[in-house]
Formats: C-alpha cells, sequence, structure tokens
C-alpha cells in the first residue's frame, strides 16, 4: 500500500512540476509561483513524498548507509527549502549617491510588493561600470556604500558574483540607474533556510560518490560482473568522456567574455564547472538511449545492453545531481536565491527523478525485465530533449539570456 502511494505521489509532483513550467510560461512568474510552486498542496505532496519515502525504507529494512544517506539528503534539503519558504526574506533596494536608506521592497509573490525597513542604514557612495580594456563591452558592475549601524560605520562593495553580508542580510549587484548615479541592490536574508539545505546538498554529493564506490553497492558489483565482458568498451567511453570534460572545463573557462556574447555575470568559475557537470550527464544520459535502442531491436543482447546502460546511468545520475545543486549554489552566490523553479532548473529535477526511477529495481521490479527496462530509458530521453532544447525554444525562465 505504501510504495502504491509513493508512486502516485512521485508521478503527480512530477506532473505538477511539468505543468507548472508551462502556466509560467502562459500566466506569467509570479501566478506559477503563488499557484503551484508556493502553494500549500505542492508543498504538502512533497512533505509527504519524504515521510513516505524515509517510512518505506524502514519498512523494507534497508541496512545500505549509502543509500539512508541519499534519501535523507533529499529530505534534509526540502527541510531547508521549507524553512526558507516560511523564514526567508527577499526584496530590492535602490540607492542614490548621497542618499542614505533604509527601505527594501519584498518581492514575495504571494504578498506582493511591499516596502520594509533594515535594522541599519545604507548610503551609496560610488557606482562604477567597468569595462573590458579597448571595447565597450561592460565587464562588470560595483557599488560602494557606507553601512551604519547604529554608532558603527563600515564600508562596503558589492559586485557581480562577489556579495557583501551584513548581519543574516546578504547583499548583492542587480541593477543601476542609466545615468550613473543609483545602484539597485538584491536582498536576501535567510540564516537558518540557506545552512540546512547546504548540509543537504554537500550529504547528497557524499552519498551519490559513495554509492559509485561502495563495494557491497549493486554498482560495484554489476562494474564487477561486467567489466571483463565490456572492458574494452568501458575504457575506450569512459576515456572519451574524461577527456571530453577535461576540453569543456578548458573551454568554458576561457570563454571571451570581452565579445559581449556572454552575459557579465557568467563570468564565475561555477559556470564552467556547472554546464560542464550537466552535459557530461548528458553525454551519459545519451549512452543510455542508445543502450536503449539497441537493446529494443537487438533481442538476443537485451540483458547485456540493460548492463552495459546501467553502467552509465548511475555514474550519469550522479555528475546529473552534482550539476544541479552546484548551480544551486553559484545562483545562491550570484543572485540570492538557490532555488527559484526556473524552467530549466525544474526539467533538471524531473529529469533526474525520471531517470532515477528505474535504479530502484528492489522495490520495482519491473525495471529487471530488459525489454521494459530499455523501453523506459529510451523514451525517458525526451525529458532531456525537453530539458536542453524545449525549455530554451518554448519556455521562459532565467537560463535564456546565456
Amino acid at each position: 500500500m505504501i510504495k502504491k502511494i509513493l508512486f502516485i505521489l512521485y508521478i503527480l509532483i512530477l506532473v505538477c512540476m511539468a505543468a507548472a513550467s508551462i502556466v509560467e510560461k502562459t500566466e506569467g512568474t509570479d501566478y506559477a509561483h503563488v499557484h503551484y510552486y508556493g502553494a500549500w498542496w505542492f508543498i504538502l505532496i512533497w512533505a509527504a513524498l519524504a515521510a513516505l519515502g524515509i517510512f518505506y525504507l524502514i519498512q523494507r529494512k534497508v541496512k545500505a548507509v549509502s543509500t539512508w544517506a541519499l534519501h535523507l539528503s533529499f529530505v534534509i534539503i526540502l527541510v531547508g527549502a521549507f524553512i526558507t519558504h516560511v523564514n526567508g526574506k527577499q526584496g530590492m533596494m535602490h540607492l542614490r549617491i548621497g542618499e542614505p536608506s533604509d527601505i527594501y521592497f519584498s518581492n514575495n509573490p504571494a504578498e506582493g510588493i511591499q516596502q520594509r525597513k533594515l535594522p541599519f542604514t545604507l548610503s551609496l557612495q560610488k557606482f562604477y561600470i567597468h569595462l573590458y580594456e579597448g571595447t565597450n563591452v561592460v565587464r562588470d558592475y560595483s557599488s560602494q556604500f557606507l553601512v551604519t549601524d547604529h554608532y558603527e560605520m563600515e564600508e562596503a562593495k558589492v559586485s557581480l558574483n562577489k556579495i557583501y553580508t551584513h548581519g543574516s542580510y546578504r547583499f548583492y549587484q542587480a541593477s543601476y540607474d542609466e545615468d550613473g548615479m543609483g545602484s539597485v541592490l538584491a536582498i536576501n536574508s535567510d540564516p537558518f533556510g540557506i545552512p540546512v539545505t547546504y548540509c543537504g546538498y554537500f550529504l547528497l554529493f557524499a552519498s551519490l560518490v559513495w554509492i559509485l564506490f561502495d563495494k557491497k553497492g549493486g554498482y560495484r558489483k554489476l562494474l564487477k560482473r561486467s567489466y571483463q565482458q565490456f572492458r574494452n568498451l568501458l575504457i575506450v567511453i569512459f576515456s572519451l568522456v574524461g577527456i571530453g570534460f577535461i576540453f569543456l572545463i578548458y573551454h568554458f573557462s576561457h570563454i571571451d567574455f570581452s565579445t559581449g556574447e556572454h552575459a557579465p555575470i557568467l563570468n564565475s568559475p561555477y559556470f564552467c564547472l556547472h554546464v560542464s557537470v550537466i552535459m557530461m550527464s548528458y553525454v551519459l544520459l545519451i549512452l543510455t538511449c542508445l543502450c536503449g535502442i539497441l537493446g529494443i531491436c537487438w533481442r538476443s543482447r537485451q540483458e547485456r545492453m540493460r548492463d552495459l546502460s546501467h553502467l552509465f546511468l548511475y555514474p550519469a545520475l550522479t555528475t546529473m545531481g552534482f550539476g544541479i545543486f552546484i548551480g544551486a549554489i553559484w545562483a545562491n552566490v550570484s543572485w540570492g536565491n538557490y532555488w527559484s523553479w526556473d524552467s530549466k532548473e525544474t526539467w533538471a529535477l524531473i529529469t533526474f527523478m525520471i531517470y532515477a526511477v528505474v535504479v530502484h529495481t528492489q522495490s520495482l521490479p519491473v525495471f529487471r525485465k530488459p525489454l521494459v527496462y530499455h523501453i523506459y530509458i529510451t523514451l525517458a530521453f525526451m525529458s532531456i530533449a525537453m530539458t536542453y532544447f524545449g525549455v530554451n525554444n518554448f519556455l521562459t525562465g532565467m537560463h535564456s539570456y546565456a
């Protein structure tokens, strides 16, 4: 009974996220956040899914520590997200040179724009637009201001990808006035949600790697069983993937931003790491799709193709998990919001969850059947196509500027 409810909730949350991304395109971001992503029923589904998932692990008497660590990491991430939803503050603050202010405007879609006060005062001293030498292309924006907190004064500076923290408040460079005499800062205050969420992220990273290298885990057993059979092929493929990853890191770290083709905010070490890891996961998932097609067409080799596909699937899920949540950390550093339900990140999460289904062969024995597995893994590639192409062409979101 628990398994059936879990399955229904899992499908339901996937459908809701997909629907919300489409609604955002037609009705607007605020509408999607109020009626879907921030709605009580959406939060309740996630909470029920997390609680029942843990209960199901207890019921099945799962002993693998790596499995427990992985599932607990998702619970911790959800708890952190809920704390952020309830306790976090976000807004925008407009400063003009020589005009002290402690007023900012919250941008909570559910409450609308509201004026709020900071417990200290900011006074903009200078605003700079930094250009690449010999060009008119913007390299960075920065604001220099004075913070007055009771009788204490402190000079501070923010720029793209460089934040300033005072107490529980963090300030980000968001925009500026055309006359160069004013600056707009994004404000975030989330002293409890972010630490909890980050603990979940790092436990997730550790557990994903742990599952790959756990001697008693399913992946190591599969690798040991299949190594002799696919040794030469695996060496070639993983070598090519590794070389490709190094090439991507090199390529993205040497992008010439002075051409103006890329937004200045992308000039961050997180950019090349996030994109390279995600691209590597896509390559591995393409290989699982090819194995699926071969398995469907080549009936006599279905089991071999399934084993080979699994050898690609586990590291694909690992790299995708890393890529998604490295992106979340980058978003928190650069924009002050680690998860904004942008269409691209929403569909990346949908894709991760769709592919994660087929590794649960103990609780979903139907995927032990090679043909069923191959059909599912082939159809699952549609989510990759939607994430990579569909979002860019049909939906809206922050990732479109890249």
